[in-house]
């Protein structure tokens, strides 16, 4: 498992760098004169930059939370406003697709939980939801009590959903239903692995 680990971070390191330094090596080698052509490469740089970073963020936040040093301390919150948060975290590239994002959750519902883990795991499976609803699509996040001590928190979606087979592996780190297509979406392959832990 230690191995497939590694050999799955190093891949999904190695890509990104090699575009860095591929357009680097051509701004060097004379497209820096060329104001067109040089911004194109800059902008790959960017994007493959920040790639990186939020993929070391994601693999220093789960190795935190493995290891117990990622600190939780739970409070009472509001769940609707907990659900706003994490959806003004989504919006713009929601917008972008001409998606819409629904909340359904009582005012007066609340849980205990650690605000910014309940924000990062409601936010990790938005991100998913707005990666694979196709544009003008739907997004209904939704919270209800379940008993007297539990909040359950969903997050549906009009997206091609993810077949029986899958469904047992989608939160192992790095495991993708469609691995191209979610490369080219920009996912680290940790976003489901830290929701689960």
């Amino acid at each position: 498992m230690r191995r497939d680990f590694v050999a799955n971070v190093s891949h999904e390191l190695r890509t990104p760098v090699s575009i860095i330094r591929a357009n680097a090596e051509t701004l060097l080698d004379g497209a820096l004169d060329d104001r067109v052509r040089s911004r194109e490469f800059v902008d790959a740089m960017l994007r493959h930059s920040d790639r990186l970073a939020r993929l070391i963020a994601d693999l220093l936040d789960l190795s935190r939370i493995e290891a117990g040093r990622f600190p939780i301390k739970p409070t009472r919150l509001r769940t609707a406003a907990a659900l706003k948060r994490s959806v003004d975290l989504v919006e713009r590239s929601a917008r972008s697709k001409g998606l819409s994002i629904e909340i359904r959750a009582d005012d007066d519902l609340a849980v205990h939980a650690d605000p910014r883990a309940l924000d990062q795991v409601v936010a990790n499976l938005l991100d998913n939801a707005v990666k694979y609803t196709p544009a003008g699509g739907h997004i209904v996040v939704r919270a209800r009590s379940e008993g007297r001590e539990h909040v359950r928190v969903e997050v549906a979606d009009d997206g091609p959903g993810i077949e029986a087979r899958h469904r047992e592996r989608v939160f192992e780190r790095f495991y993708r239903v469609d691995p191209g297509r979610s490369r080219e979406m920009g996912g680290t392959g940790l976003g489901l692995a830290i929701v689960k832990h």
